[in-house]
């Protein structure tokens, strides 16, 4: 079983760090003699899709996500992106199709962008005090073990159907390798706290309890207070969505025109 980021991407020979993605046929680009690109459409990973009559003015989020390995490597420091060809034709209209009648206008082969911090500051007070103690455990092999799976229509995070490939099944793996990783991460320029969190990766979210000392002024309406280990994969995922929903909203989006 090949990792769900194979089909997409191409490496650079001698920079093996740098990827390729696009679509078509490129000749003879930085040592590739020859690559054959296809852009990632929903309708190969969403488990429901726009219909065929829409297509072409319609399109979706195909994966939000962060570039990470996120087994073994921890995540890098910076991210670039370089766009070489740029698509032309008629802008789309992102639909989120998933009861809220969202929709945002974007420009072809365009990157979606949303503010971490943004994430967090949505957070209501009892989501907040959640976030900070609170880590996400990733899968071993995320991208091998979530290939078989169903993204939400949001494109942020997993449907549940029990698809995901057995741990047996993957390939070898160490558990000193698997990664876990804060919620809340703090901003070392800053100091403001971002949510970052890969929604399809998720297997599992570790929960700190609040402080003997400041569960009597917590109020009732704070969320595991005394903690909890959420192994659930739909609890965990519904959980993170909860979390990170909100600012996908086509107002907090930044869909860049390359």
């Amino acid at each position: 079983m090949r990792s769900i980021l194979h089909p997409d991407l191409k490496t650079i020979p001698r920079i093996p760090q740098v990827q390729l993605i696009g679509n078509g046929t490129v000749y003879n680009h930085e040592g590739l003699a020859e690559a054959k690109l296809k852009h990632p459409h929903h309708k190969t990973f969403h488990k429901t899709r726009i219909p065929e009559e829409d297509d072409l003015k319609f399109t979706r989020f195909y994966r939000w996500h962060i570039d990470a390995a996120l087994y073994d490597l921890s995540p890098p420091r910076v991210t670039t992106l370089y766009g070489l060809t740029v698509p032309k034709g008629p802008r789309q209209t992102v639909r989120y199709d998933d009861g809220t009648g969202d929709e945002l206008d974007v420009p072809l082969g365009t990157t979606a962008f949303i503010s971490t911090r943004t994430t967090f500051n949505l957070l209501s007070p009892e989501e907040k005090s959640l976030a900070v103690r609170t880590k996400v455990r990733y899968a071993p092999h995320p991208y091998v073990w979530m290939a078989p799976a169903h993204s939400r229509s949001t494109g942020l995070g997993i449907e549940t159907e029990g698809l995901e490939l057995p741990l047996s099944e993957l390939p070898k793996w160490e558990e000193s390798k698997v990664k876990t990783f804060p919620v809340v991460w703090k901003n070392p320029r800053t100091s403001d706290l971002h949510v970052q969190v890969h929604p399809s990766a998720i297997q599992e979210l570790i929960i700190d309890p609040i402080p003997a000392a400041k569960q009597a002024s917590a109020g009732s309406s704070v969320l595991y207070p005394e903690g909890a280990h959420l192994k659930d994969l739909k609890e965990v995922r519904d959980l993170v969505y909860r979390i990170q929903r909100p600012t996908i909203s086509p107002q907090f989006v930044y869909p860049h025109d390359w």
